[in-house]
């Protein structure tokens, strides 16, 4: 097995492991043993757990903006691509539940880790900003709109509407009128 492949399977294995323990919980025992390697191999590539959780955090982050890269790309109008990425963003929180719990128990990952997300938003505002552009001038949208603000008012209303309903309120991803959300999006909420 080539090095980086090895890397990342104990990056994915990390993943579980902190996933289902957190980070308080989670051994470097724990996580060789998911990956079916020693102890010491985890140290070859790693110095230390935090910096395991780091690099697998990064590392997940890397991939959650490939997937939304993906889930933007598919053919289709804006608003169809704005349907598919809120579905995406909703289920994705759905089965990350944990990792929210985590953050609000443990002591040393809340501010880091809303911090990453924070940033990890404006990387996925600046992708569909991007975006936004490509449909102002293809005809899609108004051609006065601002493509920052209106990625960011799209992003919003994923992350405070979905995430709230699957997070608080036990509500199933494909319960949520992502319809009534692009309604709400691209007809404005003025006269």
């Amino acid at each position: 097995m080539v090095k980086e492949d090895k890397r990342i399977d104990i990056l994915l294995a990390a993943s579980r492991v902190f996933y289902l323990k957190g980070f308080e919980g989670t051994k470097i025992e724990d996580v060789a043993k998911e990956a079916g390697i020693g102890k010491g191999t985890v140290y070859e590539y790693f110095r230390s757990k935090q910096e395991l959780f780091d690099e697998a955090i990064n590392h997940n982050r890397e991939m959650y903006i490939v997937d939304i890269q993906r889930t933007l790309a598919l053919d289709g109008r804006f608003r169809e691509k704005f349907i598919a990425l809120a579905k995406y963003q909703t289920e994705l929180v759905k089965s990350h539940i944990p990792i929210f719990n985590m953050m609000c128990t443990s002591k040393m990952m809340a501010r880091e880790m809303g911090a990453l997300m924070l940033e990890q938003n404006i990387r996925v505002v600046d992708i569909l900003s991007d975006l936004v552009k490509k449909a102002v001038a293809q005809g899609e949208l108004r051609q006065d709109i601002n493509p920052e603000i209106a990625a960011a008012v799209m992003i919003g209303t994923i992350n405070q509407y979905s995430s709230k309903k699957v997070i608080f309120h036990d509500t199933e991803p494909q319960d949520i009128d992502y319809e009534e959300m692009a309604d709400i999006i691209f007809k404005g909420i003025g006269y």
